[in-house]
């Protein structure tokens, strides 16, 4: 349905960042577990363990931005992955400013 590279088919692109169901790994885990019906995609929470279903959802993670030929064109809203700054959070120097 995504396409043999996740560049898209009847699914959407699932290289690029552009997100229908949101883009965060546990969003990713409940698409693939619960299925979107009402867009035609099945839910796999009865042939996938949840084991599984993390490995799936870590996969198509790990292929944002690989860039297959001919992929979908863009559906849904951009994602960005948020990312903390955890040098100044492990640096017992630091001082918290309010």
């Amino acid at each position: 349905c995504h396409g043999g590279k996740g560049e898209g088919g009847v699914g959407p692109n699932l290289t690029d960042k552009f997100w229908l169901h949101g883009g965060t790994i546990n969003d990713v885990f409940k698409t693939i577990k619960y299925g979107v019906p009402e867009k035609g995609m099945q839910a796999w929470e009865k042939t996938y363990s949840p084991s599984q279903i993390k490995n799936i959802a870590s996969y198509i993670k790990s292929i944002a931005g690989s860039n297959p030929p001919n992929g979908k064109s863009p559906q849904g809203d951009p994602f960005e992955e948020k990312t903390e700054n955890t040098a100044a959070a492990k640096d017992s120097t630091s001082v918290a400013k309010n």
